[in-house]
């Protein structure tokens, strides 16, 4: 009996204790669905993160079908419609890197959102709010921690229906900056926010 109690303790007190912030992995990559709140829209989204570079592609395609491709490489932020060769800088979001691995952990910005149901799954939900910056959300599975949410800026939620982490499985040039791309801002109204 005492062994019974003792352990519904253990497992009540376990259950209250808010988790750490996870780091993210050097390099991951993700494919599923992502719903964007600005127009009630899903769109098909695949994400690419290489820190050791540092970058990050987001390749999105509504449901009529058109793609376009946010690529973050070093600190310039690129628009890319790669059907009709056109690309431009977004200048409002060039200037900072891809979020670091430890993005969730630095400072004391991080809140524990609780316990979120994402495709059925429960997962643990953290967000943080880098100032000038965006804000983020970064959802992970209760059971097994793998990564099943990206929030972004409090306008997309990307759920994973696919995640590795194994390099050898990014596909090759993914973050390799078209010949047809600019290097300095030529189009001011360029924003990757107009889906």
């Amino acid at each position: 009996m005492l062994r019974e109690v003792l352990l519904a303790l253990f497992i009540a007190t376990a259950s209250s204790v808010t988790p750490s912030p996870p780091r993210w992995p050097s390099v991951w990559m993700s494919t599923g669905s992502a719903h964007y709140l600005f127009n009630n829209q899903t769109v098909s989204a695949q994400i690419y993160y290489d820190w050791t570079r540092p970058a990050q592609v987001m390749n999105l395609m509504r449901e009529d079908s058109y793609t376009y491709t946010i690529m973050h490489n070093g600190t310039t932020v690129w628009r890319l419609e790669r059907a009709n060769r056109s690309c431009c800088i977004d200048p409002q979001q060039t200037g900072v890197t891809p979020p670091r691995p430890d993005w969730l952990q630095i400072g004391n910005d991080t809140t524990y959102d609780g316990i979120v149901t994402v495709m059925e799954h429960a997962c643990h939900s953290w967000t943080k709010n880098v100032p000038d910056v965006a804000t983020f959300s970064w959802l992970t599975s209760v059971a097994t921690g793998v990564p099943c949410r990206l929030g972004w800026l409090n306008a997309m939620h990307a759920d994973f229906s696919y995640y590795s982490e194994d390099r050898n499985l990014l596909p090759k040039g993914i973050f390799d900056v078209p010949e047809y791309c600019p290097h300095v801002i030529t189009d001011p109204n360029c924003s990757i926010m107009h889906f």
